[in-house]
């Protein structure tokens, strides 16, 4: 089998795998990649620990029911001396004529039994306030953190896919530059078997035949790689993908000015929503001790007792129990510097958060900046392109004829063709960076979603 045989083979089995029945499109690939990846597994796991904030602050606002019992043997001496009774009838003794006597309890050996059940309720406690305003905020930010993770996925995703697409094309251009060579190489050499031409043209073209060999090595290893990367995020290595429209309007998928985007990258970019989240919880570490004091009032209700049984001979028994309802107030009147100092630390940390939403936002119109310059420009270049594309086909053709005429040599197709596909590669390339760009320019405006991945996925032919 001669080897422009084999070439078109290859190529019709690289195109056949392109265009299967069902191809692995965009979408499924991002709804591959959330039960897949293993770092949006990490983010899923960590916002869920990040919800259990709200169940942690609705607890510091509940009744706290706490049960203490213990048991310890104890040697016991206690003396009252000078008791004085309001019957006198009770004092007895030597004494008694003072109304007063005197008490002695021992136990040498003896088992102390106790049980206490308290409830405590807060009715003002700051520092309890301002850690149950900073867990509800705590539990937002998993929520935000999250979304952030499901729109950086999309973008990994999207970057992969699109990488494997353009090292599809990319070894697709090559193989059909080495059919051509191939194809020319083997004219070449007939001519100079029949005087046609000189030597010189069988070695230049076997030379450009042998280079586009080792190319075309190269661009099967970056597949390969590229769809390992892609496999890696969403359990899919084989599975054909959707390849792009070569009709595509991207101006359909982008609306409003730059300013706009701007604007909404500026108010809507996850991380700067998600710095604002971290600046609220600072400023309620700051409110915890701004107080110099801050009593802390709690509603207290008390059922316990105690038994003290002696076990020897002539040890006495004492049984105490007690229910109580009442207030508890604490004011913490010194505290060794420690409030004012938590208090400077509160407030230093506040400021750094304040500083890093600032630079959140400055972040965040960079990027949509940049987003928006790759999208418009990308565009431009798309067309542009397309013209090239069109003009190296005319190129092709009028050197072709050419060679047939005798003004144009083989080395002269061959780079004509070379020019064309690599424009051809070029146009596609700038295809894809537009949708990537697409697609960063709404993450950077906090708008992207699966909607929106939708949308772009349209524009890739099943």
């Amino acid at each position: 089998m001669s080897i422009p045989r084999l070439i078109r083979i290859s190529l019709l089995l690289l195109t056949l795998g392109s265009s299967q029945a069902h191809a692995f499109d965009l979408l499924e690939a991002w709804q591959a990649a959330r039960t897949q990846d293993p770092a949006f597994a990490s983010a899923r796991a960590a916002a869920n620990a990040g919800r259990t904030k709200s169940l942690q602050a609705d607890a510091l606002t509940s009744p706290q029911l706490t049960l203490n019992a213990g048991t310890a043997g104890v040697s016991n001496d206690n003396k009252i001396t000078d008791a004085r009774f309001s019957n006198a009838q009770f004092a007895g003794g030597a004494s008694s004529n003072k109304g007063t006597t005197d008490f002695r309890t021992k136990t040498d050996a003896g088992l102390d039994l106790n049980l206490n059940l308290r409830a405590e309720y807060p009715l003002y406690d700051a520092l309890r306030a301002g850690s149950v305003k900073q867990l509800n905020k705590q539990a937002a930010l998993a929520e935000v953190q999250l979304a952030a993770e499901s729109q950086q996925l999309m973008l990994r995703v999207a970057q992969a896919y699109f990488d494997v697409l353009l090292a599809k094309d990319t070894l697709a251009t090559l193989k059909a530059q080495q059919l051509a060579v191939a194809e020319a190489l083997a004219s070449a050499k007939a001519r100079f078997a029949e005087g046609d031409v000189a030597i010189i043209d069988t070695h230049e073209t076997q030379a450009r035949f042998d280079l586009l060999a080792s190319q075309v090595l190269e661009a099967e290893s970056n597949l390969q790689l590229m769809r390992e990367a892609l496999g890696d995020a969403t359990g899919n290595r084989d599975a054909a993908l959707a390849a792009l429209s070569n009709n595509t309007d991207f101006q359909r998928y982008v609306s409003g000015d730059m300013q706009s985007w701007i604007s909404r990258a500026q108010s809507n970019h996850p991380q700067v929503y998600i710095q604002q989240l971290q600046q609220e919880i600072a400023q309620a570490e700051t409110g915890k001790f701004k107080d110099r004091y801050s009593p802390v009032l709690n509603l207290v209700a008390q059922a316990g007792g105690e038994r003290l049984q002696g076990l020897g001979n002539g040890d006495a028994d004492l049984t105490n129990r007690q229910i109580s309802l009442g207030v508890q107030l604490t004011v913490p009147l010194y505290t060794g510097g420690m409030r004012d100092a938590r208090y400077q630390e509160a407030i230093a940390l506040e400021q750094q958060a304040l500083s890093q939403t600032d630079l959140a936002r400055q972040s965040a119109v960079r990027d949509a900046r940049s987003a928006w310059m790759a999208v418009t420009v990308g565009q431009g270049q798309v067309k542009a392109l397309e013209q090239a594309l069109r003009s190296a086909e005319i190129k092709l053709d009028s050197t072709k004829l050419g060679r047939d005429v005798g003004d144009r040599t083989t080395l002269d197709v061959l780079n004509s063709e070379q020019e064309l596909h690599n424009t051809r590669l070029a146009l596609s390339r700038s295809r894809y960076q537009v949708l990537q760009a697409l697609l960063n320019l709404s993450a950077a405006a906090g708008e992207l979603d699966e909607m929106r991945l939708q949308e772009i996925n349209e524009v890739l032919a099943k």
